[in-house]
């Protein structure tokens, strides 16, 4: 008979051990629920219908700003180094890793109102599309070496060809100049 009592007991303890296993996972779990819960709650907060700001810089892992949405724009880093802006603008300008600026969606501060598209090399800019504000465009493609194309619909069509900042063909010839 103290073998069945002792095979009894046995099962008793086993069985003691898992009431003890099952109370603490069901007090987990209550704590879990009651967490996730209150989770739900904080998640179901409205978010805001705009955000209204001066400036808005993304940073890239390192610190470094890579996109800046703002009105006005700071002067460009070119080279590591801030320069002169030609003139005031508002818009979205892009950055290499180095942090100089490759580029813009802008539209100028100034009375002319124009809206550009630009893209930059590392060492200036290299395309600009320039919307005026009343009527036409004009592309302008360059290089480094002050080389350059330029075609406008402002006030009248006009094919402009740069190099080394000189015009060597302009159609029609008595048109103003496109190049900088």
């Amino acid at each position: 008979m103290s073998e069945q009592l002792e095979a009894l007991q046995r099962r008793v303890s086993g069985l003691e051990r898992k009431v003890v296993a099952l109370s603490v996972g069901c007090a987990v779990l209550t704590i879990y629920l009651s967490l996730f819960a209150a989770g739900s709650v904080v998640k179901a907060t409205p978010q805001p219908e705009m955000l209204t700001v001066k400036r808005l810089a993304i940073v890239d892992e390192k610190g470094t700003e890579r996109v800046v949405i703002a009105a006005p724009l700071p002067d460009p880093i070119v080279q590591g180094k801030r320069v002169k802006r030609d003139g005031p603008v508002s818009g979205i300008l892009i950055f290499d890793p180095k942090g100089n600026e490759r580029g813009g969606y802008v539209t100028s501060d100034t009375s002319d109102l124009a809206a550009f598209l630009t893209l930059d090399s590392e060492r200036g800019q290299v395309f600009t599309a320039y919307a005026n504000a009343g009527s036409g465009a004009t592309v302008w493609v360059a290089n480094e070496k002050h080389d350059a194309v330029a075609f406008s619909t402002h006030k009248q069509p006009v094919l402009e060809i740069v190099q080394n900042k000189k015009v060597i063909y302009k159609r029609p010839s008595t048109a103003p100049d496109l190049h900088k």
